[in-house]
């Protein structure tokens, strides 16, 4: 069973999902495989960005994204088991790290940490994609 989707999270528009190709989630099996969650919030239709210049709360929008992807698939971050940051900045973002244990508590993932030249706005300081498995 492969099942694609787009969970509806005030997070990006069905626009965007369409014109770069991709879909937010998919679930094969009991894996489910969750595309790059970058710190966006839909507002009057106009795709914005969260916390310009705040490492922490761009962070803090994206593990939101994940975990409304994550309950959308009746999941938890217990069920989520790696994960690849994406950052703009380590040295930004490391201060801020705590924030993983804070909203993730003991259910840490396995994580690659990548410095990138750059990601989809100008401004995104991080981006993370990963893995759940299902029970």
């Amino acid at each position: 069973m492969i099942k694609r989707s787009n969970p509806e999270l005030g997070y990006v528009t069905e626009e965007i999902y369409e014109t770069f190709s991709f879909s937010q989630m998919i679930r094969a099996g009991n894996t489910l495989y969750v595309s790059g969650c970058a710190p966006f919030v839909t507002r009057g239709g106009s795709v914005e960005l969260v916390g310009e210049g705040d490492p922490r709360a761009q962070l803090e929008r994206v593990l939101e994204i994940i975990r409304g992807c994550l309950a959308a698939e009746g999941a938890s971050f217990h069920n989520w088991v790696a994960q690849t940051v994406y950052t703009t900045s380590i040295a930004e973002l490391e201060p801020v790290a705590e924030t993983f244990r804070r909203v993730m508590g003991s259910h840490t993932p396995t994580s690659t940490w990548v410095e990138v030249k750059a990601l989809f706005h100008p401004k995104q300081v991080v981006e993370i994609n990963g893995i759940a498995v299902l029970e």
